[in-house]
């Protein structure tokens, strides 16, 4: 009897071993590393991948950054090479600067997503956060880096004055987001895809330590996924959220014919009746609406 206490005793011991929680950092990793290498891979694979790439510590980095101002030494980047210019074309034709905003940065930007429901307001803004990001744009600014060679490609004239009301407008629109949730309008089941999702589950400032790191907070920057001259797949937008590239234009050069179903795709058919389309991510609140709604699908996952 009391050998088989022991031994009974020994298993609940090395069960606890087995059954440990990972510590709240490692659960935000396993978040960012899902972010970018894909939701349905599985926490032991993430944290091998984590091994092989610096963007989790990235991110991280200036997660920390937003909570606290310690800003981390990361190497500035000019804008990325793998581009489209069609894509570029198609989405520079989607702008629609008409004068509502005293900054060309944000008139061209600034399109509230198709029902009212989804774009929300508020009245008050953290102005030291506004300051870290503001302190972000104007480095990237004179150093002609990420953000300043986007806004050459688009032919957008941007002043310090303009920097500092983008950054209020960035924050407004990240904060706003934290208020919303999501209810599935879709009728699949999914484990992932769940009915219902509140964005309140994610930290603005991991949302700008994507978004900042992702896109420089540029909102129209994207990457092609290119085979054969065709470009497959675009990441697009404040978070570079992936989209198949027929989602964008029907032209048969640059896709395939067949769209298939990214995480844009995804999140547009089982959250927003479809009613986005593509070039939409391109608009600040739709990208950060869009970048929020996956973190915080990923974070009632692994939490």
């Amino acid at each position: 009897m009391r050998f088989l206490l022991i031994v009974t005793l020994l298993v609940f011991l090395s069960s606890c071993v087995v059954m440990r929680e990972p510590s709240g950092e490692e659960n935000l990793r396993i978040v960012v590393l899902a972010y970018k290498f894909g939701y349905n891979l599985s926490e032991e694979k993430l944290l091998q991948i984590a091994g092989a790439t610096s963007y989790d510590d990235e991110v991280l980095a200036y997660y920390e950054y937003f909570k606290t101002g310690n800003l981390p030494k990361f190497v500035q980047t000019k804008a990325a090479e793998i581009y489209d210019q069609r894509i570029l074309d198609i989405l520079k034709e989607t702008l629609s600067i008409d004068g509502s905003a005293s900054a060309t940065i944000i008139d061209a930007f600034d399109e509230p997503p198709a029902k009212s429901e989804w774009d929300l307001e508020v009245d008050q803004i953290d102005q030291v956060l506004v300051q870290r990001v503001h302190a972000l744009l104007l480095n990237d600014w004179k150093i002609k880096g990420f953000f300043y060679s986007w806004c050459e490609k688009y032919s957008i004239r941007v002043t310090e004055e303009d920097l500092n009301l983008y950054a209020q407008f960035l924050v407004k629109v990240c904060e706003a987001y934290s208020k919303l949730t999501l209810r599935k309008t879709s009728s699949g089941y999914s484990s992932f895809f769940t009915d219902e999702v509140s964005l309140s589950l994610v930290p603005t400032e991991l949302v700008l330590a994507i978004c900042y790191v992702e896109s420089k907070f540029f909102p129209g920057a994207f990457r092609c996924e290119i085979s054969n001259a065709a470009a497959e797949a675009v990441s697009v937008g404040l978070g570079q959220i992936l989209a198949d590239a027929d989602s964008f234009t029907t032209q048969q050069d640059i896709g395939d014919g067949k769209k298939d179903l990214y995480t844009f795709e995804l999140l547009n058919i089982h959250y927003f009746n479809g009613l986005f389309r593509a070039t939409d991510l391109t608009q600040l609140k739709v990208g950060v609406l869009f970048c929020r709604a996956l973190l915080a699908l990923l974070i009632q996952k692994f939490r």
